[in-house]
């Protein structure tokens, strides 16, 4: 009985050990070893919420499970004490500095700051020592002209210095991005808000070139070199939150008003030229908060919260714990497009089926145009994937996404409760939550 309990759980997707996991942290690569820090609420869903960082780590070169470290950041200081939100990592002279917004909740009224943290021995045995800055918090709130919801940092090595980036909020209400700079990432410095210059755009897979929204939480500022040009160009992945479904020539667009999207083009000062228009990151039902790192090449490293906010029912709360993060996913620009793979395609680990007590990760690939079930141990269809005919069709329930897609060549992956699919050698991705009748143990992929 308490192994079938505990087969929710996936063998490789990021799970907590308990509590409520959000948005990805602080992601830095060590050697092999791929440290990853994520949102924590170790007492949800039975206590108040006190969001701090959980700390996580695996090997890059062989899909091991993960190895679970004592949480990082807890809310403890006059600054954060509603909260550690979200924020990334930078790696200098040797040293691992993490960023993070402080939430205070004062008076009724939203205080975010920016503060940093030296992260000591993280691959250690204890996984590491956590020391606040002194100077803490090195932005202490959000300038005239915003609300208090302005957080997220996400640094990036640029010439002369750093580069922060941050979502933020208008006094408007309206979603936008702000940059900082830095020479030494202790004292930053206001460059302005990011605008955005359209007139050389083309469009993406969405209606707008760029979205609306009241709200744009967890950017990354990326360079990738191009591999259909050879030519570096910038990339600005966000989530825009508040908009409005549109369906149009039988596509649903913003299925969901927390969105997760990109646009491809040249940041010059505080100005983006926009080449390439607002495109989905990923097509599937749970998408959110992704976190990317250059790996060289011209290439990334990507995680993301398979979730979305306000969505914390599931069956595992049962075991004492919900959501998970995608697959480690190596991500690349080819003409204007983001492409993306699980970083473990070819390593054999993927394959090994169950761990004790957790659920099972079956796969399944096609060259060919088809249907795929993912049937449970009960043998229902829990989740269907089509692909022909020009389209992608990812249906849950009475759920259906229709993707545009020519390739019919599809690469799926289900790992405890968790689907990730693949399609035209990574075109398109979509994550998606799965629940069989009794658990997560699968009984595989099946043709329909």
């Amino acid at each position: 009985q308490a192994n079938q309990r505990l087969n929710y759980r996936p063998n490789f997707h990021l799970s907590p050990p308990q509590g409520r996991l959000n948005d990805p942290n602080g992601i830095f690569l060590e050697g092999d070893t791929l440290h990853t820090y994520y949102q924590h609420d170790p007492g949800f869903p039975h206590a108040p919420k006190r969001t701090g960082w959980g700390h996580a780590t695996t090997s890059l070169s062989s899909a091991r499970p993960w190895t679970h470290h004592p949480d990082a950041l807890y809310p403890d200081l006059p600054y954060d004490k509603d909260g550690c939100y979200s924020g990334g990592a930078a790696l200098a002279e040797g040293e691992v500095w993490l960023f993070y917004t402080g939430n205070l909740k004062q008076e009724g009224r939203r205080i975010p700051s920016q503060n940093r943290v030296r992260a000591l021995d993280p691959a250690g045995p204890e996984g590491g020592f956590y020391q606040r800055d002194p100077g803490n918090p090195l932005i202490p709130d959000a300038p005239e002209g915003y609300t208090g919801h302005f957080r997220d940092p996400h640094l990036s090595r640029i010439e002369g210095g750093w580069r922060m980036v941050l979502g933020v909020q208008t006094q408007q209400e309206a979603g936008t991005v702000v940059l900082y700079h830095s020479p030494d990432l202790e004292r930053w410095d206001l460059e302005g808000e990011m605008r955005f210059d359209l007139s050389a755009a083309r469009p993406g897979l969405y209606p707008d070139l760029l979205p609306g929204g009241y709200m744009w939480e967890c950017p990354n500022l990326l360079t990738l070199k191009d591999k259909a040009t050879g030519k570096d160009k910038d990339v600005l992945i966000f989530c825009p939150q508040g908009l409005e479904r549109r369906d149009i020539d039988g596509q649903t667009h913003y299925a969901s008003s927390d969105q997760c999207g990109y646009i491809v083009g040249h940041l010059e000062g505080t100005v983006f030229h926009v080449e390439r228009g607002f495109s989905e990151l990923d097509y599937g039902h749970e998408f959110y908060a992704p976190q990317a790192v250059e790996v060289g090449n011209g290439e990334a490293l990507l995680l993301a919260w398979v979730s979305l906010p306000a969505q914390d029912e599931a069956p595992t709360l049962e075991q004492g714990w919900v959501h998970c993060l995608s697959l480690p996913r190596r991500v690349w620009l080819e003409g204007g497009r983001l492409r993306q793979l699980p970083w473990w395609e070819e390593v054999p680990e993927i394959n090994t089926g169950a761990r004790e007590g957790f659920g099972s990760t079956v796969v399944a690939e096609s060259e060919t145009a088809g249907a795929f079930a993912l049937v449970d141990d009960a043998g229902n269809d829990v989740l269907l994937v089509e692909s022909g005919g020009g389209v992608v069709r990812i249906t849950r329930g009475q759920g259906t996404r229709c993707i545009a897609c020519a390739d019919p060549q599809l690469r799926l992956i289900a790992d405890g409760s968790v689907a990730e699919i693949f399609a035209a050698g990574g075109d398109i991705s979509a994550a998606v939550a799965v629940y069989g009748e009794d658990g997560c143990r699968w009984r595989g992929w099946e043709r329909r």
